[in-house]
């Protein structure tokens, strides 16, 4: 990867947090409530996700994008393409494995973590 491409993609991801940041301002969680500021932008970026993806034909701008500001904005648009590219290659088995394991193991981790968190 070169120098412009890392640099390119530091800066995208620190606007990317940064956007999830602000929307978490205006939406702020609540366990009371629908956590709505991580649903749209898990969504929003999967949207993204599958427009830049097939839209921006320069891989430096596209790396910038993709893994930068919709990595740093949400990494569930990355998991929504992967497992969409597994559909598309016909690999529904594998898609659907990765999908499900994803998730379950994930909240699992999540749970983990805070059962061992000191």
């Amino acid at each position: 990867m070169s120098l412009l491409n890392a640099v390119g993609i530091g800066l995208a991801g620190g606007l990317g947090s940064l956007c999830r940041w602000a929307l978490g301002q205006r939406l702020p969680f609540s366990v009371q409530e629908f956590a709505w500021a991580t649903f749209t932008a898990n969504l929003l970026g999967c949207l993204l996700m599958g427009l830049c993806w097939s839209r921006i034909q320069h891989e430096g701008l596209r790396l910038a994008v993709t893994v930068g500001f919709l990595g740093g904005f949400t990494t569930f648009s990355g998991f929504g393409l992967e497992i969409l590219r597994y559909l598309q290659a016909g690999e529904w088995k594998l898609g659907m494995t990765y999908g499900a394991a994803s998730l379950f193991i994930g909240v699992a981790l999540v749970w983990l973590g805070q059962r061992i968190s000191f």
